[in-house]
Parts: structure tokens; sequence; C-alpha cells
């Protein structure tokens, strides 16, 4: 995080401090203005915290300094945090955005003036000594001292309630996430019982056709066994006719002729028959693979339905959980982000009245931190830590 870094800077101005007894005025400038942003809106801060813009006495400048460094690094798309100055154009955009009041000719005008070291680029730095008015030669000379122990301690603080914000932040994600699969479980269970209940309903219809089917093949296939009957009886008696003896010949002969003539070719009531048991047998046969697939699909959708009842269950246990997670989180990011400032405060309480820039960036830092921490969304985890909060202050009482 940002927070760890107090330490190195502090260690880094110090040595340039001590690097800076034999150079000239020019050459410290140059060598700020190398610095990353930060730390030239540190360095800025330490050297006019109770002289100049007196960032000490003036929260809104501070605010300034803040916001000229952000809006830097924002400009700078090569290197963002690690960069230290802006080109001509970019540096154009800053001053746009920072002071808007100015012309397009003053503005020119102006960036000639800022660059002091005259790189052809603009650094926060040199920004900053437009834009506040003071004398260069005051900034790099100020003095820049920082305690060291302090900032330590503050850094500790800082960390712990960097780390609790993550937790939080990432818990808060997780309850989010998991919300939102709970929510697409229980559509989707929604959606396979709906299935089921439409796939059960086609197996129930498909049923119902094979079971008319079969019934109408069992009524074709009877009239054919009587159709077939009465045609083997009525050749049998033309049979035996032309085989009696006791009958004229012509009786005999025409009893064969018909006999002949049946057989022949089938009696429209036979072949109608076997044209209808054929037709039954067709019907009973794609009702049959009909009622199969139906079945089969049925039982895989009342499968899937259960699945996903289970997948849906599953699911609001787990958001329920990931909730209560994000929930227990945020009192413990909170506890972390007071304890933190009171940490702050005691350091700033016993600073010796240098360094004072690394500490507002401490706090500052905390600050944009905790907007990142999650809100509880929980009435009953609301009221249960009002509760406790009450509870601790009567103790105290």
């Amino acid at each position: 995080s940002g927070f760890r870094d107090q330490l190195l800077i502090c260690e880094q101005i110090e040595n340039r401090m001590s690097a800076f007894d034999d150079k000239s005025d020019m050459e410290k400038l140059s060598h700020i203005n190398k610095l990353p942003y930060k730390e030239q809106a540190i360095w800025f801060l330490n050297a006019f915290w109770i002289q100049g813009p007196k960032f000490g006495e003036d929260a809104g400048a501070r605010e300034d300094v803040w916001t000229f460094h952000k809006t830097a690094v924002q400009l700078d798309k090569a290197k963002g945090e690690e960069g230290n100055e802006l080109n001509e154009f970019d540096a154009h955009r800053l001053i746009e955005k920072c002071d808007s009041a100015l012309t397009v000719q003053k503005m020119r005008q102006v960036l000639k003036e800022i660059d002091v070291d005259f790189n052809k680029m603009v650094s926060l730095t040199e920004f900053m000594i437009y834009k506040f008015g003071v004398d260069w030669h005051v900034l790099v000379n100020a003095p820049q001292g920082c305690d060291m122990a302090a900032i330590k301690q503050a850094q500790d603080g800082l960390d712990n309630a960097n780390k609790m914000l993550a937790i939080a932040i990432a818990a808060a994600e997780k309850a989010k996430e998991d919300h939102a699969a709970s929510k697409l479980a229980e559509e989707k269970s929604k959606e396979e019982e709906v299935n089921s209940a439409r796939a059960a309903e086609d197996s129930k219809k498909a049923e119902l056709v094979l079971a008319e089917a079969k019934e109408q093949n069992e009524a074709a296939l009877k009239d054919l066994q009587s159709q077939e009957a009465a045609f083997a009886q009525k050749c049998a008696d033309l049979e035996a006719k032309g085989n009696d003896d006791t009958l004229g010949v012509v009786k005999r002969n025409k009893a064969k002729a018909e006999l002949a003539m049946a057989k022949a070719e089938d009696p429209m009531p036979l072949r109608m028959a076997k044209i209808h048991q054929e037709a039954a047998v067709r019907k009973v046969t794609k009702a049959t693979v009909k009622a199969g697939a139906a079945t089969a699909a049925a039982e895989k959708a009342a499968k899937l339905a259960v699945e996903a009842r289970v997948a849906a269950e599953k699911a609001a246990i787990d958001a329920s959980q990931a909730a209560k997670d994000a929930e227990d989180a945020i009192p413990a990011a909170n506890k972390a982000f007071v304890d933190a400032e009171a940490v702050l405060e005691e350091v700033k309480a016993k600073n010796s009245g240098t360094g004072e820039g690394n500490l507002w960036y401490i706090d500052r830092e905390l600050e944009e931190m905790r907007r990142y921490l999650p809100k509880s969304k929980f009435a009953a985890a609301k009221a249960a830590a009002m509760a406790a909060k009450e509870a601790k202050q009567n103790q105290g009482a």
C-alpha cells in the first residue's frame, strides 16, 4: 500500500538533505523535480507547513496538493505514480484542469514561467511553485525532518487497517457474487421444474396416444381375424360343394369357379381389414417410440429439476454465509480504522514539528481507503453493534 512507502520516503528525504549540502539551489530543485509525484507533494507540504501557504492551517490548500498530485498521475499515462514530470501537452491539461480561468495565451506564458529548470517539462513541484506563488529557493532549502519511530508507529496501524479493509472488500464482493449466484440458481431451479412438469405432461399424453393406438390395433386385429375366419369358412364351403357328388355337375362346377375366384383375390371386407390392421400396427409402433422418448425426457427433466433444487438450496446457504462473513468483516475493518486514526492522532501530538507533510499524507490516504470500506446493509447487525456500543459506554460510566 501507499503507507508502506512512508519510512522509505523519510529515509530518502534525510539522505537527500545531507547530500544537498554542497549543491546549488538549481541542482537541488532539479533533484526534487526527479522525485515521484507523491514525494514531491510531501516535500512541498513539509517545506511550507508553517510558512508561505501555511498548509498546517489551511485544509483546503492541503487538499489542493493532493488533487494536483492525483491529477498529474492521471495525466501521466506512461508512468503513473512512478512519474515525476509532464510534457507540455499534459502540463497544459493540468493547468486547464486546476486553473480553468487562464486564457490560452496566458497559459502558454505560464508554462514558460513554470519550467524553472528549462527542460521543456513541467514537474509537479514546478507547477505548485507557480500555483502557490512560493520562492523556490526557500522550497529547496526547507527542513524535511521525519520522526522515523512515529512514522513507523502510524504505518503499523495503517497497514492493519489496510489488511482489514481488503478482507472486508473481498467478503463484500463474495457476498455480492454469491447472492447473484443464488438468484440464478433459484431461477434455474424454477425453470427446470417447469420443464419437468411439461415433460411429464408430454409423457402422459404420449402414453394416452399409445394406449389408444393399442386399442385400435386390437380392434383391427379382431376384425381381420373375423374376416379371415369368414373367408376360410366360405372357401371350405365352396370346396365341399365342388367335391359333393350328390350335387349336379352344374352346381359343382359353379362352386369350383366361385372358389377359384375367391382364392384369386381377397374379398373387399378382408382387404379393408388387412389395411386397417397394418395402419394400426404402424400407429402403435410410432406411438411406442414417442412414448419411450417422452418418458425418458420426463425422467431426465425430473432429475435436472431435483439437481437444480439442490443447487439452489446450496447457493442460498452459501449466499447467507457469505453475507454473514461480509457483515462480520465490516465492524472489524471499522475498528481497525478507528485504531489507526487514534494512533495517528497520538503520533501527531508527539511529533517534533517537522515532517508533518508525511503524517498528513498517511492521514489522507487513510481517508481515501475508508471510502472503499463496504457499508453494512443488515439492520439487525447495525442494531446489535449499537447495543454493544451503548453497553460499553454504560460500563465506563
